[in-house]
């Protein structure tokens, strides 16, 4: 599995329309199996936030199986009204913003 970050400007004053729009969010496709293990959403002030992992394998095919479900689409094309540059199926990933974790530490973790 595989972890990324998408991050992604957002209108400041719509936060209430996105989490409305997140309500609604397809989790009966990943629950079908879409290429995707692990979901998380963060909203701030002017960001959007994805953390997405991946099920094992090519990372480009399993990050483009969700990219490509009608309803994931459907759900990124809604937000796309108030996040801004938004993950679209086909797109390159080495055009979109991604990051990959660099560091991760826990109390205890030792080096």
């Amino acid at each position: 599995m595989q972890t990324v970050l998408f991050v992604s400007p957002m209108t400041l004053g719509n936060e209430t329309q996105v989490r409305a729009i997140h309500e609604r969010f397809p989790v009966e496709a990943l629950e079908r199996g879409v290429g995707v293990e692990h979901l998380r959403a963060f909203i701030g002030s002017g960001f959007y936030a994805l953390e997405i992992t991946v099920d094992d394998g090519d990372f480009q095919k399993q990050f483009h199986r969700f990219l490509d479900t009608p309803e994931v689409a459907a759900f990124f094309a809604t937000l796309g009204r108030y996040v801004q540059n938004l993950p679209q199926p086909g797109e390159e990933t080495a055009a979109m913003q991604l990051a990959a974790p660099l560091l991760e530490w826990e109390r205890g973790m030792g080096l």
